[in-house]
């Protein structure tokens, strides 16, 4: 099968058709059975994962929350302190999009900021929200690859202005574009450089996003294959 019939299919399935075809029968349905085994794993993993994560979260917040259901109801109410997390987290989004909310939030932070051992696991903390978002908060243009930092180098960036003529830039159009750094898109480094040199990749903005959030391990399958 061609790259050009298995580019749409899922991760699964080129996992699967990805495998030598020649040998005896014997080895092929071997090799057919250690790879379907392989995959059945690949599957199952993050699946446990995520039910093992939740299984955690779920049995904390209970956890939290079990001396309220105690002196409230007299007795132990499984689940009540996840509703009851659900509920702190809608009040805590109307407190934070309120003027004064967002003020008591900002003095909290600065308080935060000024404590030593707290202060870079909140930051940190901070920064991976501000990455998640970045796709809906930023107005990156197009996805782009580029010469940086030196020739020879290649870095994925985000253009956020185009210049049809002649700036302080360029003699010729020319772009701004923004390098994010790996894993965390909030810093970077802002380049200005002629059109000519980009190279526009044909994923969206937010595949882009994920792509260095993840530090390469989810790209896009438009990019495993030369472009035409």
């Amino acid at each position: 099968m061609t790259d050009s019939n298995t580019s749409n299919d899922g991760f699964f399935r080129r996992l699967a058709i990805n495998q030598p075809e020649d040998g005896p029968v014997l080895r092929r349905l071997g090799r057919w059975i250690r790879r379907r085994f392989a995959v059945g794993f690949l599957v199952v993993l993050p699946m446990v994962i995520t039910l093992f994560f939740a299984r955690f979260i779920f049995r904390l917040l209970d956890e939290w929350f079990l001396p309220i259901s105690e002196r409230i109801f007299g007795v132990e109410i499984p689940g009540l302190g996840f509703a009851l997390f659900i509920i702190v987290l809608f009040i805590l989004g109307i407190i934070a999009t309120n003027m004064i909310g967002g003020r008591l939030l900002d003095f909290f932070e600065r308080r935060v900021a000024g404590i030593p051992l707290l202060s870079p696991v909140y930051q940190g903390a901070r920064q991976i929200t501000e990455a998640i978002q970045i796709r809906g908060t930023t107005d990156f243009r197009k996805v782009v690859m580029l010469d940086f930092p030196r020739d020879g180098l290649r870095s994925i960036g985000f253009v956020t202005r185009e210049f049809s003529g002649p700036t302080a830039f360029s003699d010729e159009p020319s772009a701004l574009v923004f390098v994010p750094t790996t894993p965390n898109p909030t810093t970077g480094f802002l380049v200005a450089l002629p059109q000519r040199e980009l190279e526009v990749l044909d994923i969206t903005v937010e595949q882009g996003v994920k792509l260095l959030i993840s530090g390469g391990l989810l790209t896009p399958a438009q990019l495993l294959h030369p472009s035409s």
